[in-house]
């Protein structure tokens, strides 16, 4: 009975253990790692780890809280090639913007409208084709081009937003003066039933402090 016992005690451990993952549940992880993302690492470290985490998971961006509108062309200097959109939008009044999709160091699409967009080949329409930003632009004279139209009146109170960091893309040396990070992904639980994770990175004095991991399932139906 002596040899049984501790042997019960285990399985009942187990067995809590695996409850507490079961379903839907909050962690928070403030020592050694998730998912191959290490506490400690430094800003440009994890973002190495999140490429490799995001190809077995399966999720391509990572959101940067703290990537604020811009104001001008100017504040996004160098950082278009580190992303894979930018929203052009006018602040006051109608609602409009423009959002240039890029494609390696090309624009692949540009879409206009207020809440639902058009695909057009050409924005602004009605000015010069060495103002106008094109469909097989180089992202490179984007920021030229912006500039130039910014300084028109009718685009002159436009802001800018870029979209979330693409893994894909290098690292982005802005991102160190940003500490949250958030990211997410699905994963397959059942044929009824799916699970859903909302992960957030904080990052203290350039080193991740700790990661918060949301966890909830969902029915799925057919």
């Amino acid at each position: 009975m002596k040899k049984i016992l501790p042997i019960l005690l285990v399985l009942f451990c187990m067995a809590g253990c695996k409850k507490e993952k079961q379903g839907n549940y909050s962690e928070t992880i403030t020592k050694g790692e998730k998912w191959g993302i290490k506490i400690g690492s430094s800003h440009a470290e994890v973002y190495t780890q999140l490429q490799k985490a995001g190809s077995s998971l399966d999720f391509q961006h990572v959101a940067i809280f703290g990537h604020k509108p811009y104001s001008s062309p100017e504040s996004l200097g160098q950082l278009l090639p580190y992303y894979y959109a930018l929203t052009v939008y006018n602040n006051t009044g109608t609602l409009d913007r423009v959002v240039l999709f890029f494609s390696g160091d090309k624009v692949q699409q540009i879409a206009t409208g207020g809440g639902l967009t058009t695909p057009v080949s050409k924005w602004p329409e009605n000015v010069t084709d060495d103002t106008a930003i094109k469909v097989d632009d180089p992202v490179s004279g984007l920021t030229a081009k912006l500039i130039k139209i910014h300084q028109l009146p009718a685009y002159a109170t436009y802001g800018f937003v870029l979209s979330d960091k693409p893994l894909n893309k290098p690292y982005d040396p802005d991102m160190n003066n940003h500490d949250d990070w958030q990211f997410g992904f699905s994963n397959f639980v059942s044929a009824s039933t799916s699970g859903s994770s909302t992960v957030t990175l904080h990052f203290k004095v350039g080193k991740l402090e700790s990661i918060d991991h949301d966890y909830r399932e969902g029915q799925i139906f057919n």
